[in-house]
């Protein structure tokens, strides 16, 4: 398994092979084998009637192997904020001090990691049919379940690989974890690639963040908000852009007395809400226990920072922490409704 893995290894693009450093490209498609590997030697060892016997049918193990790997995937794109199956896209910067690692540095790693990862199921098989374990203690059943899912991780890193090589953001690897098991340590080589990298991360944090505020923080902090407990939080109403439904987000304002709401979009013209209320600048404020109508509009010359330090202090910590491009809104409120 071993030899295998070394041969494939060595197949590299002459475009990359100036550099005796490993780019992320390379070490997605070294990573993408060895987990290829490391599954295929799990669920085979483990096959009923190859090494050891269990009863019961291969394909319930294989296909909840499927759904870890999705599950996996899924986190992946919650933790990260990359697009479902896109592995790889997320990358840590360089902390100061730290050195390129060479191509022979990597693939050594990535084969050290599937020869003890990868053999550990195979061994631990071969015990189990010499010593006469029982099926429990073996966990065929599991270790096929696991085996599918290490097999579909690896695939999933063929098209990252491809979509990385020959990039602006084809950095050099700086650190790897065991087998990818995160995002990898990069350092870019010129401006060009720092400023992609830059784009990318931004990006990530975006989507991450909207997902986040999406499907975890909104609901509750709708039900709060509405309630008035929240007393510098709103529900801001829109109306989509594409869909004319309504669209209700939590933000957090500073009122003036002439009726006139300040807020901060973290991620500026970029944020889903902020794209409604430029097509349609005709939104409603739930604020104080009752809607309000209200006309928005996005100021791109107001000084952010000056704006939010009239905001609460734990606001301002928390958009400044998550914000990406930040930008001003200000809502004319006008009468109740």
């Amino acid at each position: 398994m071993t030899v295998v893995m070394l041969m494939s290894m060595t197949t590299t693009r002459a475009a990359s092979s100036r550099t005796t450093h490993a780019t992320r490209s390379e070490t997605l498609r070294w990573e993408g084998t060895a987990w290829a590997l490391v599954g295929a030697a799990w669920a085979v060892s483990a096959w009923p009637g190859f090494l050891i016997d269990w009863a019961g049918s291969p394909a319930l193990p294989a296909a909840a192997g499927f759904a870890l790997c999705a599950l996996f995937a899924v986190w992946q794109s919650l933790a990260h904020g990359t697009p479902l199956g896109r592995v790889g896209e997320r990358v840590l910067r360089v902390r100061p001090g730290r050195r390129r690692k060479s191509r022979a540095y990597v693939r050594g790693t990535v084969v050290v990691d599937t020869a003890v990862i990868g053999g550990s199921g195979v061994l631990w098989c071969v015990a189990a049919r010499e010593f006469a374990w029982s099926e429990t203690v073996t966990g065929g059943a599991a270790q096929v379940a696991a085996g599918v899912a290490f097999l579909a991780w690896g695939v999933l890193h063929i098209p990252a690989a491809r979509r990385v090589r020959g990039g602006t953001a084809d950095a050099p690897v700086v650190s790897r974890r065991v087998l990818g098991a995160g995002p990898m340590t990069v350092a870019p080589t010129g401006p060009e690639q720092t400023a992609a990298l830059d784009a990318a991360d931004a990006g990530h944090r975006k989507v991450r963040n909207g997902r986040l505020q999406r499907w975890v923080l909104n609901p509750p902090m709708r039900l709060v908000a509405c309630s008035g407990a929240l007393p510098h939080y709103a529900v801001l109403e829109t109306t989509g852009r594409t869909t004319g439904r309504r669209r209700r987000t939590v933000v957090g304002v500073r009122r003036d007395p002439d009726s006139v709401l300040w807020l901060v979009a973290e991620h500026g013209s970029r944020a889903g809400y902020v794209r409604n209320l430029v097509a349609d600048p005709h939104v409603r404020v739930h604020l104080r226990g009752r809607w309000r109508p209200g006309v928005a509009a996005l100021v791109p010359d107001d000084d952010v920072a000056a704006r939010l330090a009239a905001f609460p202090a734990h606001h301002a910590r928390t958009l400044r922490r998550f914000a990406t491009t930040p930008a001003t809104v200000r809502v004319e409120l006008a009468g109740a409704t």
